[in-house]
Parts: structure tokens; C-alpha cells; sequence
């Protein structure tokens, strides 16, 4: 996790980055499907020894799956920014650039704890009809209101100072 809190002459006022922090449950689960890939492998060998060796390389799909899926994950990245134009998100790696909201367009903002899908740690965009959730495993959340009637649920591991943030430059 990055945050910056200054002025900067990109016209930045406050950013937050969330990287994919769940590593320990990803290693155990993939040693957990590879461990029991090769009990399964050594049953049938021990059963069967004239088993054909295509199955060491089926045996070797887990683990180019969990490379690559590994490779995603080190990849994702939830970027909140608080620009002088308005605000900014990115969720990466399935968001290139970033959205944008005008300050304009934000209704009212306040801290929330989201609904019951939102208490999920999960990493993940979820859109319904009027309202985005941007979850990255933070149990603090800053619901935006936008005056189109949609919504933006955030999550935030700092919620008071992008509340802060986005304050300061309303009232400018």
C-alpha cells in the first residue's frame, strides 16, 4: 500500500494505491491442488505402472495454472486518486486508465460499511444498475454519490483522509 498526501505539480492532492495482499492463501492453495494432483498421480502409478506418461504432463497443468493466475494477481492493483479535475480510479489489471469523476458530478460521500456482498475480502469489480463496488480487501469503505443517481462503493484503507480530500477541493 502507497498513499501520498501532497500537492504535487501534477495536480495530484491524494493518492492511494492497494496492491493484492492475500498471498499466504494463494500459496497454500496452490500446494494444495498440486499435492493432491501428485497423490493422485502416484495411485494411479502404483496401480497401474504401465500408466501412460502423458500423465506427467497433465500432472504439469496445475501448475502452469497457478503460475499464470499468480502472474494476474501480482498484477492487481486498486489506484484512488483526488486530482484538482475530480476524482480518479483504476483497478488493474482489468482497468487500463482511469475513470473519472468530476467533482461536479459527486453528490455527497460519506464512510460506510457497504452491504452484505461488500463485507467480502475479495479483490474484484462488482456493477449493478446504480452502483460500482471497488473491492480490494479493506474492511473501510467510502460510499460516493454521484448526481446521476449512481453510486461508488471504495474501498480505503485511509477513508478519513480521502474523505478529507475530496472535502478540500469541493469547497474550492
Amino acid at each position: 500500500m502507497n498513499m501520498l498526501k501532497t500537492d504535487s505539480k501534477n495536480g495530484i492532492i491524494f493518492q492511494e494505491k492497494q496492491y493484492f495482499d492475500k498471498w499466504m492463501w494463494f500459496f497454500a492453495f496452490a500446494g494444495l491442488m498440486i499435492l493432491v494432483t501428485i497423490v493422485i498421480l502416484l495411485s494411479i502409478f502404483a496401480a497401474v505402472p504401465e500408466a501412460p506418461s502423458i500423465l506427467l504432463i497433465i500432472a504439469g497443468i496445475p501448475v502452469f495454472l497457478f503460475t499464470i493466475i499468480g502472474f494476474v494477481f501480482s498484477k492487481m492493483e486498486l489506484t484512488t486518486e483526488i486530482r484538482h479535475g475530480g476524482l480518479h480510479i483504476r483497478y488493474r489489471p482489468t482497468q487500463r486508465v482511469f475513470r473519472h469523476y468530476a467533482f461536479n458530478n459527486i453528490e455527497s460521500y460519506e464512510r460506510s460499511k457497504g452491504g452484505l456482498l461488500d463485507g467480502i475480502m475479495n479483490w474484484k469489480i462488482r456493477t449493478y444498475p446504480n452502483k460500482t463496488t471497488y473491492q480490494c480487501g479493506s474492511h473501510e469503505k467510502v460510499l460516493i454519490k454521484l448526481t446521476n443517481g449512481k453510486s461508488l462503493l471504495l474501498d480505503s484503507r485511509h477513508p478519513d483522509e480521502l474523505i478529507a480530500a475530496i472535502n478540500s477541493m469541493k469547497k474550492v
